[in-house]
């Protein structure tokens, strides 16, 4: 073997294990993954109900209303806010109608999830209530 072949065998080696040798450093950030958390109840005309929960990561969480029976078809309220004593709302959205979703952009903390009527419903009504973030 010549000089020059003995060059380039050395060469072609040292490009194949030098990965392996720590020459590079290879930072993977994992992929949050989204929860939904349900929630579910009886809600009074007149009334309201609101459910706590907690964000990890800045995200932009979905509110959305599943479920609202037997009045289907009328709008409700739906909101998301901080807790302290009761559930004090910073973006709600007045015309949420069941199978709808409503996005709002949240940052890492504790927050609560908020339904009410808007004056429409005439008797009780079963909801279900989701909230999705990362």
């Amino acid at each position: 073997m010549n000089g020059s072949k003995i060059t380039r065998a050395v060469g072609v080696c040292a490009l194949l294990f030098l990965p392996a040798c720590g020459g590079g450093t290879t930072t993977t950030t994992p992929t949050p993954v989204a929860s939904t958390q349900t929630f579910s109840g009886t809600l009074q005309p007149g009334g309201s109900a609101s459910f706590n929960f907690t964000v990890n990561v800045e995200s932009t969480a979905t509110l959305g209303i599943t479920a609202l029976a037997p009045q289907s078809t009328v709008t409700m309220g739906i909101g998301v806010g901080q807790f302290a004593t009761t559930c004090t709302l910073f973006s709600s959205v007045e015309n949420a109608k069941a199978g709808s979703t409503y996005p709002v952009d949240l940052t890492p903390g504790a927050y609560c999830v908020e339904i009410y009527d808007l004056g429409n419903l005439t008797g009780p009504n079963t909801y279900t209530l989701t909230v999705t973030h990362t």
